[in-house]
C-alpha cells in the first residue's frame, strides 16, 4: 500500500523536473533565434540582390541558420549544467585543498587539454600549411595553460590585471618585431580563437570557484580576467614559433568562390557527413575534459549519484548542441560567406563593402554562443548592474568596427603592424583608466567575440574580397580575427569610462552639503 504514493510521488517529480526543463530549452531557443535572425535575414537580402546565391545555396544557408538556433540553445542549456559546475567544482576544491602545486599543475594542464577542443583553433591552424598543424595547436594550447596557472597566481596573490596585461603586451610589441611579416597576422589571430565555446565556461567557472573560496563569495574583480591572460598567452608563444620557422610563408588558397549547385538528396548528403565528421571530432576532444573531471570525482569530489547524473546530462546537451551548432556553420555559413565576398568585391556594388562590413559586424557577434556565456555571467556576477543588452551592444559596435578596420586594411594594402601596435596601445591606456571589473571584462570581452562566428563566416568573408582583389591570403585576411578580439575592448573601456565619470558624480552629489559650523557662545552672567 505504502509502495504505490511513492513511486506515484516519484512519477509527479520526473514530469515536473522534465516540465522545467522543456521550458528552460524553450526559452533559449527564443534567445538563440533571437540572435541568428538578424544576421540570417541580412545574408538572405544579400543573397537575393546584389550577391546572387544559387537555390541550392539558399537553402543550405536557410537549413545552417536552424541548426544554430537549435545548437546554440542545447549548448547553453549544457553550460549552464555541466559545464560551469565542473569548472566552479574543481577550482573551488583545489583551493580549498591548500594544494598549491597541484592547483597550478592541474591549471596548466586544465587550459592545454581545454584548448585542444577548440573547434576554431583547428580550423585557423588548418589554413597554414607551413606549419604542421597539431604543432601549431600544440603551441597555442601550452601558452593558454602557461597563463591560466598566471591567472590562478594572479588570484592568489591579488596581483593587479592591469599590470600583468601591459608587461604581456609589451613582450608581444617587442616579440612583434622579429616574427615574419607574412607570420605576424596568424600569429595575432591564434591569440582571438583560443577563448571560445567550449573553453570560455569553463575557464570563467574555474576562476570563480578559486575566488569564491579565496573570498568567501564569488568576488567581482577574481571572476573575470582569466579569458583575457589565456588570449594573449598563445601570443607570446606562437610569435616564438613563428620566429623559430622563418620566413617559409604557405597558406591553403583554396577559397571557395562560386555557388554550387545540387538536389535535395545532395544537402542531406552534405549536411549528414559534417555532422557525423563533427561527432567523431568533437567527442575525441571532448573525452579528455571528461575523462579528467569523473577520475578528480571519483578521488577529491565524491558528488552522489543524482549531481552526476546531472552533469552527465548536461554534458550531453552541450555536446551535441556544439556539433549541430558546428554542422551548420561549417555546412552553411563558411561557403556562403566567401562566395558573397567574392561577389560583391567583383561586382558594381563593391563601395558597399565597408557599409555591408559594419552591418555585418554588428549582428554577427549575436550569433556567438561564447558572447552569451559571458554576459550573462557579467549581468549575474554585477547584479544587473552591467547588463546583458548593455554589453551586447557594447561588443556589437566593436566588432563593427573591427571588420571595417579589416577591410580598409585589405583594400588600401596597409601594412598589419600599422594597425594593431596602435589599437592595442590605445586599447591598454583606455583600459587601465577604468575600474579593476572593467578592464577584466573589457579584455575578457575581446576573446569571446573572436569565436565559432568570426572564424566561420567574417574570415571566409574577408578571404573571398581578397581572393577578387588579388590579394595575398595570409597577408590580408589573417589579421581580421585579431582586430575582432581588440576593437571590444575599447568600446567596452569607453563603457567603463563613462560608468566610472558617472559614479563618481552620483558620489559626489550624494554627498551632505557642508553646513557653517554652529558656534556656542556661553556669556558670564555673574552670581
Amino acid at each position: 500500500m505504502t509502495l504505490f504514493p511513492t513511486h506515484f510521488k516519484i512519477v509527479i517529480e520526473n514530469i515536473k523536473g522534465c516540465d522545467i526543463l522543456l521550458k528552460i530549452v524553450l526559452g533559449k531557443l527564443k534567445e538563440s533565434a533571437i540572435s541568428v535572425c538578424p544576421i540570417a535575414i541580412v545574408v538572405l537580402i544579400l543573397g537575393f540582390t546584389i550577391s546572387p546565391l544559387t537555390g541550392y545555396d539558399i537553402s543550405k544557408f536557410i537549413v545552417s541558420a536552424i541548426l544554430l538556433i537549435f545548437g546554440m540553445a542545447l549548448f547553453g542549456v549544457g553550460a549552464d549544467t555541466a559545464m560551469f559546475t565542473i569548472g566552479s567544482s574543481i577550482g573551488s576544491n583545489l583551493s580549498k585543498s591548500r594544494r598549491f602545486i597541484m592547483l597550478l599543475l592541474l591549471a596548466l594542464l586544465l587550459g592545454f587539454i581545454i584548448t585542444l577542443a577548440e573547434p576554431d583553433l583547428s580550423v585557423l591552424a588548418g589554413q597554414v600549411i607551413s606549419i604542421n598543424k597539431w604543432l601549431f595547436i600544440a603551441v597555442v594550447s601550452i601558452g593558454v595553460g602557461l597563463f591560466l596557472t598566471m591567472a590562478v597566481l594572479r588570484i592568489i596573490f591579488q596581483v593587479k590585471l592591469k599590470t600583468i596585461l601591459i608587461i604581456s603586451y609589451l613582450i608581444v610589441f617587442v616579440l612583434m618585431i622579429f616574427t615574419p611579416s607574412g607570420y605576424l597576422p596568424v600569429s595575432i589571430d591564434s591569440g582571438a580563437v583560443t577563448t571560445g565555446p567550449i573553453s570560455v565556461p569553463f575557464i570563467m567557472a574555474f576562476g570563480m570557484g578559486i575566488s569564491a573560496v579565496r573570498s568567501g563569495h564569488a568576488d567581482e574583480n577574481d571572476s573575470f580576467g582569466l579569458i583575457a591572460l589565456t588570449s594573449v598567452g598563445p601570443l607570446i608563444t606562437t610569435q616564438l614559433l613563428c620566429i623559430i620557422v622563418g620566413n617559409n610563408i604557405e597558406a591553403v588558397n583554396t577559397v571557395i568562390t562560386q555557388s554550387s549547385a545540387g538536389t535535395f538528396l545532395t544537402l542531406i548528403s552534405e549536411f549528414g557527413a559534417k555532422f557525423m565528421l563533427n561527432l567523431e571530432e568533437i567527442l575525441l576532444v571532448l573525452l579528455p575534459i571528461v575523462i579528467f573531471f569523473f577520475i578528480y570525482n571519483a578521488i577529491f569530489l565524491k558528488y552522489p549519484k543524482t549531481q552526476i547524473f546531472k552533469i552527465i546530462v548536461g554534458l550531453m546537451y552541450a555536446y551535441f548542441g556544439i556539433v549541430i551548432f558546428l554542422t551548420g556553420v561549417l555546412t552553411g555559413f563558411l561557403p556562403v560567406a566567401s562566395v558573397m565576398g567574392y561577389n560583391i568585391a567583383n561586382s558594381q556594388y563593391s563601395w558597399l563593402l565597408i557599409p555591408i562590413a559594419a552591418v555585418v559586424g554588428l549582428l554577427i557577434v549575436m550569433a556567438e554562443p561564447a558572447v552569451h556565456v559571458l554576459n550573462k555571467k557579467v549581468e549575474d556576477i554585477t547584479h544587473g548592474i552591467i547588463s546583458k543588452k548593455v554589453m551586447m551592444i557594447s561588443i556589437s559596435i566593436g566588432v563593427s568596427l573591427s571588420l571595417v578596420i579589416a577591410l580598409l586594411r585589405v583594400l588600401y594594402n596597409i601594412p598589419f603592424i600599422w594597425l594593431i601596435i596602435p589599437l592595442y596601445a590605445i586599447t591598454l591606456v583606455c583600459a587601465s583608466m577604468c575600474t579593476p571589473i572593467f578592464t577584466a571584462i573589457a579584455f575578457d570581452s575581446g576573446g569571446v567575440a573572436s569565436g565559432t562566428m568570426a572564424t566561420s563566416f567574417i574570415l571566409p568573408f574577408v578571404m573571398g574580397i581578397c581572393e577578387a582583389s588579388g590579394i595575398n591570403i595570409m597577408n590580408g585576411a589573417f589579421g581580421t580575427i585579431a582586430f575582432i578580439a581588440c576593437l571590444p575592448i575599447l568600446t567596452i573601456s569607453i563603457l567603463g569610462l563613462i560608468y566610472k565619470i558617472i559614479s563618481n558624480y552620483q558620489k559626489q552629489k550624494e554627498q551632505p552639503k557642508t553646513k557653517t559650523p554652529v558656534v556656542i557662545v556661553e556669556f558670564d552672567y555673574g552670581d
